[in-house]
């Protein structure tokens, strides 16, 4: 039995193996520290004239301040003006209250900054006007985004060019690409600040594969790095990045643990709203991303599949022949056959038989009777005392 000091003792020893098995676990979702926040500002040299509800409006592209860094913004909120050098703070999809946000999630997907630019032309079916910088066409591409988003956050519609707007060309090109991003938009989820993957666990036996597991963090590419195995798709081709709401499923060569590694560069990511803290503002999309990078991670058990038994094969059996019946009297055409004979044989050549094979067996039997009995009086006979 322990003594008191050794009871103590246990009692810390127990206490340290739980806390190490608790520590051995896989952590739960990779966030932020709390709500990212930024200033918003308008971005110098990016002024356009476009028709917007049937009226000419000017206005300039919008960014904000996170972290000193600029990122693109982009308008929800049409008929509300924006607070310019005011505090805005990270909010949810349900907290802005505005409509088509998943579709608004595709056309920042596709659209400026985060398609790339000829990509972005060439599928809206643009030419980038002759004579104009980099940074101008990005500008271009900026309001056939913001345009798009508009037609889904505020049903407000681009008009066709008219004398007073910018020049025809690079109004072309606002126009087509807010065109192709309205028409092809489909519903995406909201990104998040945190980065999670479920399951968290899993199992399979080996030749299968373990899943499939749903993730869920930030807009943009999530890098999948597994140990120990492979993340594959549905049909078990290899993946090794994914996005928001993407799946995927863990396979083996042979029993054991697979792990996987999930990786996002920007926990701020475009699509995250951003709402003023002061009161009633503008509210704001961010447009791209910034922030910490965050991971997550799962396993997934495998198992050997089980062997299968030896079959044993069960033997058909064959048909027996029917027994011939015997018939009550001998057939005229079939000869009875003689009884042997103790007589010699009449003709030919062989032995003659000197006597019956039962004379032979009883013979042989009244033989081991007397050795037996000579042995019994041999025995006796060796058991007999003499006394004087």
């Amino acid at each position: 039995m322990f003594g008191q000091r050794g009871r103590r003792w246990a009692r810390i020893a127990l206490a340290t193996v739980a806390g190490g098995t608790l520590a051995l676990g896989f952590a739960g979702p990779a966030a932020a520290e709390g709500p990212a926040t930024g200033v918003a500002e308008a971005v110098k040299g990016t002024g356009v004239t476009l028709k917007l509800d049937g009226k000419q409006r000017s206005t300039s592209a919008l960014a904000l301040r996170i972290d000193g860094k600029s990122v693109p913004a982009f308008c929800i909120d049409y008929h509300t003006n924006v607070k310019l050098n005011g505090s805005y703070e990270e909010g949810t999809w349900d907290e802005s209250q505005v409509q088509n946000l998943g579709k608004v999630q595709w056309v920042l997907t596709h659209g400026y900054p985060n398609g790339e630019t000829g990509a972005l032309l060439t599928a809206a079916g643009a030419t980038a006007p002759t004579g104009i910088d980099k940074d101008r066409l990005g500008t271009l591409l900026y309001f056939g985004t913001q345009t798009a988003v508009w037609h889904f956050s505020d049903g407000i519609e681009l008009g066709d060019w008219e004398q007073g707007l910018l020049a025809r060309e690079q109004y072309d090109v606002i126009q087509k690409v807010r065109n192709y991003l309205v028409q092809h938009a489909t519903d995406q989820p909201e990104p998040r600040a945190e980065l999670a993957v479920d399951p968290a666990n899993a199992t399979a036996t080996v030749g299968g594969k373990a899943g499939p597991f749903t993730v869920k963090g930030p807009a943009g590419d999530i890098t999948v790095a597994a140990t120990g195995g492979a993340a594959v798709d549905a049909e078990g081709k290899p993946v090794t990045t994914t996005t928001n709401g993407g799946q995927f499923w863990l396979a083996a060569e042979g029993a054991g643990t697979v792990t996987v590694t999930l990786t996002a560069q920007d926990s701020v990511s475009f699509g995250r709203v951003f709402l003023f803290t002061g009161g009633k503002a503008q509210k704001l999309i961010l447009g791209g991303s910034t922030g910490a990078t965050v991971t997550a991670r799962a396993a997934a058990a495998f198992t050997a599949a089980p062997s299968p038994s030896p079959s044993t094969a069960t033997p058909t059996p064959s048909a027996s022949p029917s027994p011939a019946t015997p018939s009550a009297t001998p057939s005229a055409s079939t000869p009875v056959s003689p009884a042997p004979s103790t007589s010699p044989a009449s003709s030919g050549g062989g032995l003659p038989l000197t006597g019956s094979p039962i004379a032979t067996a009883a013979t042989a039997g009244v033989l081991l009777l007397a050795a037996g009995a000579v042995a019994v009086l041999l025995v006796r006979r060796r058991k007999v005392r003499f006394t004087a």
